[in-house]
């Protein structure tokens, strides 16, 4: 092989490494790094507002929380409401808290790009029941500090910050965590750590395995190479964040948890598939059961089949929380 020859194939090498590297970024970016121009919540923004359509916060509390959207569930979600604060990670993060008689409380953690207040259906059924409700802004996402999305992984800490604020206020208290997408894979991975004998129960709604799973689909869909761009993103995570795609696993959390688990899935899941629920649910070494509900899509379980979910989540509920 002659100098020439060599030259060339040591530039493509090169030019590939740098289209390798160059893609990783972008890809963090559009997925992690909220201050970025490119994050999709921004770029979702210039969409709208290029074709003129209505703002996604009315459409998103609308489409995960069923009654969210109309006027009279945000009436009751602002004037009930009460703001509450934590650090965690040197970061300030907001939640609301809805107050109740009695000692039974639920933690209600939002999806991606989302925030609490887009779960008010499900704030508003849970206090309907009785119980004390903390609904929290995951760290990057509404009214708390931070610009990196952690898909659950650092947040599963947020959530022990949080349990710790309501034996602040309640040392007898029996909690719930419930979580919707990233916040049902936020609930599992925290059921993973050491938690107080307080938290009774998780309910896991379309929860996916893990960060690398779940951007691995969404590299598919974006027809990005997920080899080797995704890998190359993980390692930017882990440089820049301490933790890599695989490592943020609810898949390995709930086999390390001994907290009972209901795990709830639609069928016509398009953003984590349904698959996922047997692999979580056949990994869990918990107390467990299962929901499926026909012809749900993402997060729309509660809103396809509200009898259904509801009788079930507290028919869960009350093998483990004393009355």
């Amino acid at each position: 092989m002659n100098i020439k020859n060599t030259g060339k194939i040591f530039a493509v090498i090169g030019g590939l490494t740098a289209l390798t590297v160059l893609s990783s970024e972008i890809f963090y970016d559009f997925s992690i790094n909220t201050k970025s121009p490119i994050h999709m919540s921004k770029l979702n923004n210039l969409v709208q507002k290029a074709t003129n359509t209505s703002g996604s916060e009315e459409e998103a509390s609308a489409k995960y929380s069923g009654l969210t959207g109309t006027p009279e569930m945000k009436k009751w979600y602002a004037e009930h409401g009460e703001d509450v604060y934590i650090i965690s990670d040197s970061l300030r993060l907001h939640g609301k808290k809805f107050k109740n008689d009695g000692s039974k409380y639920v933690i209600v953690c939002h999806g991606y790009t989302s925030k609490a207040k887009h779960m008010a259906g499900f704030v508003n059924k849970f206090h309907s029941l009785g119980y004390n409700v903390l609904a929290v802004d995951a760290r990057a996402h509404g009214d708390s500090e931070g610009t990196k999305i952690g898909m659950g992984w650092p947040d599963r800490f947020d959530v022990i910050e949080w349990i710790k604020l309501i034996l602040s206020w309640d040392a007898n208290a029996q909690i719930i965590l419930h979580g919707v997408s990233m916040g049902a894979a936020t609930v599992l991975m925290a059921s993973g750590e050491v938690l107080p004998k307080n938290v009774k129960a998780v309910i896991a709604d379309c929860g996916y395995t893990s960060e690398w799973d779940e951007f691995r689909l969404e590299a598919k869909n974006l027809h990005i190479p997920w080899f080797p761009v995704l890998d190359a993103a993980s390692v930017l995570s882990k440089l820049r964040d301490g933790y890599d795609f695989k490592q943020a696993s609810a898949l390995e959390q709930v086999k390390k948890s001994s907290i009972p688990t209901l795990f709830i899935h639609g069928t016509e899941d398009e953003l984590v598939p349904y698959c996922m629920l047997d692999e979580l649910y056949t990994a869990a070494n918990c107390e467990k059961e299962r929901l499926t509900v026909k012809g749900a899509g993402h997060a729309l379980s509660s809103s396809v089949a509200p009898e259904l979910y509801w009788n079930t989540v507290e028919n869960f509920i009350a093998k483990y929380i004393a009355e």
